[in-house]
């Protein structure tokens, strides 16, 4: 026993050295390439971006690598966690662990590419419209890609809605047929959960809650369908 349970130790830390030394040697590539990300990230943003300390911009660039390492690196942490967990999984439970994993990074790139390419540059305008009369607008680099961060994490998370409706589904907290009475309900808390996520104006809420309720009746949807499938099997076992 003892063992078994140094053996499971010794794996978790190499899995964890592998890991580490993949998001350094990624970083360290981050920092190479952090100045056109940097560009990039700040042709979004108003022209001038102040810095209020000395090592202000160093700190950014050194935040972006950063950032940079552990989305490149995130597939090799993966895999290293899928080698750590997969010889304790059934094999149909390691196809669903695959799958699933696999289905939250890309709802979660969709939420990002989303957030970046469609609402940014609106919510930045739209946070400019307010500085007018006696409000002088000096936005910080370090503030600016920040908010950034933020506004792109907050939509990224957000798109995790379907998984966790399954989730719901397969631990018997909700029904497929509950999910279909209480929609009202459920595009009512997606608007007040967009409104309190997303800056104050219409179009950024709707614009976040509109694909989240459209992922959540495709979500019902599946778990109706999951739900018929597995009340068919149970019939012919039973025959």
């Amino acid at each position: 026993m003892f063992g078994t349970f140094w053996d499971h130790l010794e794996e978790l830390r190499r899995r964890l050295l592998y890991s580490l030394l993949a998001v350094s040697v990624c970083t360290v590539g981050g920092i190479v390439a952090s100045k056109p990300i940097l560009k990039l990230i700040l042709a979004t943003g108003p022209e001038n971006l102040q810095t209020l300390s000395p090592p202000e911009a160093f700190a950014v660039h050194l935040k972006v690598s950063l950032v940079c390492g552990l989305i490149v690196a995130s597939p090799v942490v993966f895999y290293q966690f899928w080698r750590f967990v997969s010889p304790g999984l059934y094999r149909r439970e390691r196809r669903v662990a695959l799958l699933a994993a696999t289905a939250s990074a890309v709802l979660f790139l969709v939420g990002v590419a989303l957030a970046w390419s469609v609402l940014l540059r609106p919510a930045v305008e739209i946070f400019r419209s307010f500085e007018e009369g006696a409000i002088i607008g000096n936005w910080s680099l370090s503030n600016y890609v920040s908010f950034l961060g933020g506004f792109v994490l907050v939509f990224g998370l957000a798109f995790q809605l379907p998984l966790l409706v399954m989730l719901l589904v397969k631990l018997g907290v909700v029904s497929p047929s509950s999910l279909g009475r209480y929609r009202s309900h459920v595009l009512v808390a997606l608007l007040v959960a967009a409104a309190f996520l997303t800056p104050p104006d219409p179009m950024t809420q709707v614009a976040l809650a509109l694909p989240l309720y459209l992922l959540f009746e495709g979500s019902a949807l599946l778990a109706r369908l999951a739900g018929g499938r597995g009340n068919a099997r149970s019939g012919i076992d039973q025959h």
